[in-house]
């Protein structure tokens, strides 16, 4: 610039000397002189605009070491925000940009990504980089996956346009990655390998079938007659039928067990080609087999105790058959005990067997799985408190029924009347009593009732040789001859054939009302099942006897004499 000045000014030297007096030469240093001075102007603004540039390159770059004297601080306890595609960590985000922090960076990134990744196409588009004035932009085809600034640069220790290509490349691949798994031709194959697993799935089933069905109509034949009696001892155990109805039963069972085995492995199978149901099979498959691991792991920790368990039942199955063996032999007389009664029998052994039961689960509660958690002792007490509360009337019906078997007051067979309700004994156990009435009706007594209320046994004199006496009230009027009441009744007594001859039947006089007497024929009878027909045929033949004499078995409060003038 200097120079040129320079060169300029000897050339207005050179004309001022050579052509003073020229106007032309005039005008040429006019045009001259105007142009030193823009050229100096020129000069005087470019120096000012280099001092300003030096100021601002100054400037910037005091601010770019200062913010990576604060990033460096910061990345001690800033953690970033990690990029995670299918469990799969690609790269951290740490600068926020525009007006996202790096949280909904991350999510718009991998929004991106796996829309990208899993689009039904057949080839991925090119990755490249747009270089704009403030970021470097990571594109897939015309969509923007990624932005990076300066700012990120710096987070990272790198230029805007390194970490960028960095980023391009990880992103490239996972998109590849994806495309491989959820693209069209991904789609394609998997359809194919299930079309064919349940083609497989069908035939193996149509298998099963077929094979069950064989053996169904082998189990039908019986194995060609392979399949004989179990017999022990002479006593047959299962017969021919039992066994095919068994064998049914298993084949049936078996059948169940193969179908369940093949969808168990085939399900999963089906589900985990396709990457969208993968993680919903294996869920399935740990929700299967997670409680049947607990389970077998539950039963190979408790094994000793299972062995106990089984131990104590065995021997109360044993001892149970003992004292039933020894209630058959005094039921049946074989076996006789002095005071002891053979109707005992069976309700003392009912009796023994509770206590041994209750027994054995009192010693085998404690052997039990989980018998010491609170959620165990919470239930038991729970159920107790049910049972107490609930088998009130029940308890006292069975305590009543124990009292009632020692106390005999009947038997079964026997003609009671209990709380006016007449009938056969047909059923007694510890619960309730059966009664069977004349008519045919079968009437439930609860056993608590029994002992709060009068029972008549009519049968019971039978077992000591004794009858029971029937007895019928009639009335008449002081006219009629006490003698000839008496003798009218014993006639009709008489005449029935249900009634004993030995000892013989009675009158009573049981009451001397204001206008007449009160007569009571008694008589024996052996026949105490059928009362009511005893009473039907008594009644019967002393009203037959009254209508033959004359007699009209009535009361009236007034009396004629002339009417009864024969007596």
């Amino acid at each position: 610039m200097k120079r040129g000045i320079l060169a300029i000014g000897l050339m207005l030297c050179v004309v001022l000397v050579g052509h003073a007096q020229n106007d032309t030469v005039q005008l040429m240093i006019d045009s001259l002189t105007r142009e030193l001075k823009e050229m100096k102007l020129k000069e005087l603004l470019m120096q000012e605009a280099l001092d300003k540039n030096g100021e601002t390159a100054r400037a910037d770059s005091l601010r770019r070491a200062a913010q990576k004297q604060r990033i460096d601080s910061l990345r001690k306890t800033t953690p970033g925000v990690p990029l995670i595609i299918e469990d799969d960590t690609l790269l951290v985000v740490y600068a926020s940009l525009g007006g996202d922090d790096p949280v909904h960076r991350v999510a718009s990134i991998e929004r991106k990504i796996l829309q990208i990744g899993k689009s039904l196409k057949m080839t991925t588009d090119t990755m490249r980089i747009f270089e704009s004035e403030y970021t470097a932009d990571i594109m897939s085809g015309e969509q923007v996956v990624m932005r990076v600034s300066d700012l990120d640069g710096l987070w990272q220790g790198m230029s805007r346009r390194e970490l960028a290509e960095q980023n391009m490349r990880i992103i490239g691949l996972e998109i590849e990655r994806l495309q491989a798994e959820y693209g069209l031709e991904a789609k394609l194959q998997g359809l194919g390998w299930a079309v064919f697993l349940v083609v497989v799935q069908v035939v193996f089933f149509i298998l099963t079938v077929r094979f069950i069905r064989h053996l169904r109509r082998r189990i039908i034949d019986g194995f060609g007659g392979k399949i004989k009696p179990l017999v022990i001892k002479g006593y047959t155990l299962l017969n021919i039928h039992q066994w095919k109805r068994i064998l049914l039963l298993l084949a049936r069972v078996l059948q169940v067990f193969l179908v369940i085995v093949q969808l168990f492995i085939s399900l999963p199978l089906l589900f985990s080609i396709f990457p969208e149901t993968e993680k919903f099979t294996w869920n399935m498959v740990n929700y299967v087999w997670s409680p049947l691991r607990d389970i077998a792991l539950s039963v190979i920790m408790y094994f000793p105790n299972i062995v106990k368990i089984v131990v104590i039942i065995y021997v109360v199955h044993w001892l149970l058959r003992a004292i039933r063996h020894v209630a058959d032999e005094l039921q049946a007389g074989n076996l006789k005990i002095d005071g002891f009664y053979q109707d005992w029998a069976q309700p003392t052994y009912h009796i023994i067997r509770i206590f041994v039961i209750a027994f054995s689960v009192v010693v085998i509660w404690p052997l039990l799985p989980g018998s010491e958690s609170g959620v165990f002792k919470g239930v038991s007490i729970f159920v107790a408190a049910l049972f107490s509360l609930g088998s009130t009337t029940t308890i006292g019906n069975l305590i009543s029924g124990i009292i009632i078997t020692y106390m005999r007051p009947f038997l079964i067979g026997d003609f009671v009347r209990i709380d006016g309700r007449e009938g056969v004994v047909v059923e007694k156990n510890a619960f309730i009593t059966r009664l069977k009435d004349i008519k045919g009706n079968i009437v439930t007594v609860p056993n608590n009732s029994i002992l709060s209320q009068q029972t008549v046994n009519y049968s019971a004199a039978l077992r000591h040789g004794e009858g029971t006496i029937v007895h019928s009230d009639f009335t008449f009027t002081y006219v009629v001859p006490r003698e000839t009441i008496e003798q009218y009744l014993l006639e009709g007594a008489a005449r029935c054939e249900r009634l004993m001859k030995d000892p013989k039947p009675f009158v009573l006089v049981t009451a001397l009302e204001d206008f007449y007497t009160r007569y009571e024929i008694n008589a024996y009878t052996q026949e105490a099942e059928q009362l009511f027909e005893v009473y039907s045929e008594l009644h019967k033949h002393i009203v037959d006897v009254f209508r033959e004499h004359h007699l009209n078995p009535t009361s009236s409060h007034f009396v004629s004499v002339k009417e009864n003038k024969d007596y």
